[in-house]
């Protein structure tokens, strides 16, 4: 059982704690309180970040370039093995072969500058903050 804490204990003084009429806080308390209301809202936006992350909604910018850079890996590998597979499997002339060959490595790097273009563009944004 807790003691009964005495009516007269528990109230405060009329203006007990409260700041008198007019009163202006220094500005040491004005900047005190601004970079508190940042913090807490930085600290907000990050576990808001970290909570999309949880669900999925966002990913990590590096896992995607990594699943990007894999994939173009992959089609890159498959689309130059190309002329090689029409000359073999369709009789196709070397020489057209060879120049299939250099059509489909100009398309590639083109789609590798392309992304390389998206990577550098992001690190933009994140270096001007």
């Amino acid at each position: 059982m807790t003691a009964r804490v005495p009516d007269h204990l528990r109230k405060r003084a009329p203006g007990a704690g409260a700041k008198p009429a007019g009163y202006v806080p220094p500005p040491e308390r004005i900047e005190y309180e601004a970079e508190r209301a940042r913090n807490e809202k930085a600290k907000a936006d990050l576990n808001e970040l970290d909570l999309a992350v949880r669900r999925g909604t966002y990913v990590l910018r590096a896992s995607v370039q990594e699943a990007a850079a894999t994939a173009l890996a992959a089609m890159s590998q498959t689309m130059r093995s190309v002329p090689d597979n029409l000359e073999r499997k369709l009789g196709l002339a070397p020489e057209v072969a060879a120049e299939v060959g250099v059509a489909i490595d100009a398309a590639l790097n083109e789609v590798a500058n392309q992304f390389e273009s998206m990577y550098a563009g992001a690190h933009k944004d994140v270096d001007a903050d």
